[in-house]
């Protein structure tokens, strides 16, 4: 037969019928199968020697079907090859093809066709799923695909339950990696609810439902491993996976008996371990030392921890929480240096693990005050986005963030349109999540708006404090909060959770944000001068904004002092991009100076003469501190404080600590209330 035209020869070889050249059909499909193919791997695909096909390929470029590139070979848009072709002939094709390029370095491409094979009726390739599920080039969503669709393929077929259970839960693993949450619960509730394969089976099921709900429903992930445990009472790595899974979920959220639960699991994972049970451990034991404030405790047990021996889920768990805790310690660079290293681990964190990371650095943002990139980010993540599901707490530290930066703008009516939104779940545990976001409401002008919010966040402190440590900025603002809501005592038991995290950790901005809030509550301008000072020495800018001009607000501060601090502070506000803020201190500076103006020239006096540091210098020697306390408090050396004492003496025209303590007393009877 004489064929027209080269398209035309083309079209019969692909067609129906026979053709003159049925080799190039089966080049064709296999490039449709696998575009960018080279010549060697059709080879494999079609297990022919290379002339053949030589041949048929140049025949089928000539014929315009395929195109050649450097990348490899494609088939032309317009030919249509698979149309047509019996299931029978597809399902062994893309077999064919997951086997072949599972040997050849494109495990993720392997893995999508064994997707399309395990459509067709037939029996899945245990081996071959199994590799493919687990290696590390594949995407978690089609592992979790793959995994899915071998788990109703066996099902279907009836036969060994016990391997489509396995892959059941790991298809429940890669979801959660995937970020597809809904679905693996979904999933899980619909096995447990057909009970296929006895109580065993099902406290499997139910604890792995448990685990999925840690991030967003603490109370039935508590629930769930709780039954899983009563339903499974035989010693069993399942039953150690169980109670090593129910101590770290319980631990950060401050259980009352965690101690009891901490010693169950060590005691079941010594007699019968479980994979990764270790690190789980690790995890509970460094959850529960930051539920009481012991940062540095938590970062000794992390940093001992060996995550490559656990599964990635767990192993990623402990990258996060090392970055938290670095956070908490008030080393940002290293927080930040962390999440760079964790951007380049994000196989391992999977794509649900981005969101999280995502929130772990507009907490690093906000604490230096790059507030514009960590709205920015926020926005990003929190955007819909079909292909990933949010969990309830990363959703709410970061609409916290967006909350907080809003009011620091002063788009007031904004952020409290995004709060009034939300319905604060107002009971422990559940509660625990929305503590950052009664913090971010603490910024409110007028708190009491947010009564509910911020009752059931600092009812949520006192059983732990780990809400506080990723965002240790807003714990003055809390404590302000709460005495605006007339709780002073609750308002001091605030302050009272810094103070306590500041014992623990002993750096510059705990020590400064415990004295502030201490400033805050006894209107002590002692504790706000050591804030500040502390504060300077630190990257937290947002605090040290606060600090200064809540210092410019108390009674008793020198007004050239007070003056200085509102505008530092509104200087370092306008810096940070916290225009609202920066109003405030602007307002500040405004009706300092006009009060200075109505009350008219003063003659000079001693006092007036005294520079900002001797003023500090002064206040302390007059509240009995000796010069060695003085230059600790002040980060001075000890000559430096007494160059200040000789001058503030000679100023003042004194000659002892009685006569200096007798004039700052009547100082500060006379000053009038800012």
């Amino acid at each position: 037969m004489r064929i027209a035209s080269p398209r035309a020869g083309l079209t019969q070889s692909v067609g129906a019928r026979p053709s003159a050249f049925p080799v190039d059909r089966e080049v064709l499909r296999a490039v449709a199968m696998c575009p960018d193919a080279a010549i060697s791997l059709l080879e494999r695909l079609l297990d022919r020697r290379r002339g053949g096909l030589t041949e048929s390929v140049e025949r089928l470029v000539a014929a315009g079907a395929l195109i050649d590139s450097v990348d490899g070979l494609r088939v032309a848009a317009d030919v249509e090859v698979l149309r047509g072709t019996p299931p029978s002939v597809l399902r062994f094709l893309h077999e064919r093809a997951a086997r072949v390029l599972a040997t050849a370095d494109r495990s993720s491409a392997a893995a999508t066709h064994l997707i399309e094979a395990l459509k067709f009726a037939g029996t899945a390739d245990a081996e071959l799923v199994s590799t493919l599920a687990t290696d590390p080039e594949v995407p978690p969503s089609i592992a979790a695909d793959l995994l899915l669709a071998a788990f109703r393929d066996r099902h279907r077929a009836a036969s060994n339950g016990k391997q489509a259970r396995e892959w059941l839960l790991a298809a429940v693993e890669q979801l959660m990696r995937a970020g597809r949450l809904d679905q693996a619960l979904r999933l899980l509730g619909d096995e447990i609810a057909a009970d296929r394969g006895g109580p065993e089976d099902r406290a499997v099921l139910l604890g792995r439902l448990g685990a999925c709900h840690a991030a967003g429903r603490p109370s039935l992930a508590l629930e769930y491993l709780r039954r899983a445990l009563d339903e499974h009472p035989v010693a069993s790595a399942h039953r150690s996976w169980l109670l090593t899974s129910l101590a770290a979920v319980a631990a950060p959220l401050g259980h009352p008996a965690i101690g009891d639960l901490l010693g169950q699991a060590e005691l079941a994972q010594r007699d019968v371990p479980s994979p990764g049970g270790d690190v789980r451990l690790v995890l509970a034991r460094s959850g529960a030392a930051l539920s009481r404030g012991d940062v540095p405790a938590s970062r000794r047990l992390l940093l001992d921890a060996d995550p490559s021996a656990a599964p990635c889920a767990d192993a990623a768990l402990v990258r996060v929480e090392r970055t938290a805790v670095q956070i908490a310690l008030g080393d940002l660079d290293g927080a930040q240096d962390a999440l760079r290293v964790a951007a380049g681990e994000i196989d391992m964190f999977g794509e649900g693990g981005r969101p999280a990371l995502a929130a772990l650095d507009c907490a690093v943002r906000l604490a230096v005050g790059e507030l514009p990139e960590a709205m920015a980010r926020a926005f990003e993540v929190l955007r819909p986005d079909p292909t990933r599901q949010l969990t309830d707490e990363t959703r709410l530290r970061l609409l916290a963030v967006v909350v907080e930066v809003l009011f620091r703008r002063g788009e007031v009516d904004r952020a409290r349109s995004l709060l009034i939104e939300q319905h604060a779940v107002c009971e422990w545990p559940d509660a625990m999540q929305w503590a950052v976001l009664a913090g971010a409401a603490a910024l409110d002008p007028d708190p009491v708006r947010h009564r509910d919010l911020l009752d059931a966040g600092v009812s949520c402190l006192d059983r732990s404090v780990r809400p506080l440590l990723l965002v240790p900025h807003q714990a003055p603002w809390l404590a302000r909060a709460t005495a605006l809501l007339g709780q002073p005592e609750r308002a001091r038991v605030v302050a009272g959770h810094v103070t306590a995290i500041a014992g623990y950790v002993d750096n510059a901005m705990w020590r400064g944000l415990a004295a502030h809030c201490a400033a805050l509550l006894d209107r002590d301008p002692l504790a706000a001068r050591e804030a500040v000072a502390r504060l300077r020495t630190t990257t937290a800018r947002p605090a040290l904004a606060e600090a200064l001009l809540h210092l410019s607000q108390l009674p008793g501060i020198p007004a050239a002092e007070a003056r200085e601090a509102a505008a530092r502070s509104a200087a370092l506000s306008g810096r940070i991009g916290a225009t609202g803020d920066q109003e405030r201190a602007l307002r500040c500076e405004r009706d300092l100076a006009a009060r200075q103006r109505r009350s008219g020239p003063r003659p000079a006096h001693g006092l007036d003469l005294l520079t900002s540091r001797e003023v500090r210098v002064a206040e302390l020697l007059a509240a009995g501190a000796t010069k060695q306390q003085v230059a600790v408090r002040l980060f001075l050396s000890f000559h430096t404080v007494d160059t200040h004492v000789r001058a503030i003496y000679s100023k003042l025209e004194i000659q002892s600590r009685l006569q200096l303590a007798r004039l700052w007393d009547a100082r500060q009877r006379s000053a009038p209330p800012c």
